[in-house]
């Protein structure tokens, strides 16, 4: 069984939204630069493996 990886947002201080899922560290990664550019805010990376956030981006948007 092949890793997968969560990518959720942040949607207020108690909750995240789903977006994603994706096989590898690096593709999560790459996709939230792409999702940043048209939604800024809070995004993690949630391992199924390990049942852990695996990587945080966190933008907040300029004059907000």
């Amino acid at each position: 069984m092949e890793p997968s990886f969560v990518i959720l947002k942040r949607l207020d201080p108690m909750n995240f939204g789903f977006l994603e899922v994706v096989h590898d560290l690096q593709t999560a990664e790459a996709r939230i630069q792409e999702l940043q550019a048209c939604s800024r805010g809070e995004y993690v990376v949630f391992s199924e493996r390990t049942q852990q956030i695996v990587a945080r981006v966190n933008s907040h948007m300029k004059g907000a």
